[in-house]
């Protein structure tokens, strides 16, 4: 049985790499948050799916809030990726698609950027794990795209 495809967008995985930069700045305990366990769990049943869109934001925040060291964010990047065998896509390219959405649909600027994550999820066939509920909305009122998903919707899967 093929397993299901899943793109992680930026917000599914943040917390794994807060909790990790926590551990390195403030010494604190390693906490392994739920999302992410419920993915190292399901890894037989699900082919996790990243971009350098996500590394880049992932990248944005451990500097911008934890001033962490390029060789920590890319150890803390290594292991996400091969804890939970995930395929990374290293490049896409966009086009003007996301102009015409901009004009067509009102957005928040968080939005528009997880329009990339979609059109990664799209021309990857596979289902885009988001939590950004405008996201979600948008592109189910607009038929967009018929496999985006909230982390509950997944955990409610029978997978």
């Amino acid at each position: 049985m093929d397993r299901l495809k899943i793109y992680l967008d930026t917000n599914t995985v943040l917390d794994f790499f807060i909790n990790e930069a926590r551990v390195i700045k403030n010494n604190e305990d390693t906490k392994v948050p739920s999302k992410f366990q419920f993915m190292l769990e399901s890894k037989e049943k699900i082919e996790f799916v990243s971009s350098f869109l996500t590394k880049a934001e992932i990248c944005r925040e451990l500097v911008s809030a934890f001033q962490l060291s390029e060789e920590d964010i890319e150890r803390l990047w290594n292991t996400f990726i091969s804890s939970l065998e995930c395929r990374y896509i290293e490049r896409f390219q966009f086009d003007e698609e996301i102009v015409k959405l901009t004009i067509k649909l009102k957005m928040r600027l968080r939005t528009m950027v997880n329009f990339f994550h979609l059109f990664i999820a799209i021309k990857d066939n596979a289902y885009l794990l988001s939590g950004d509920k405008d996201l979600i909305r948008i592109v189910r009122e607009n038929l967009l795209y018929d496999k985006i998903i909230s982390y509950i919707e997944l955990r409610n899967m029978s997978i």
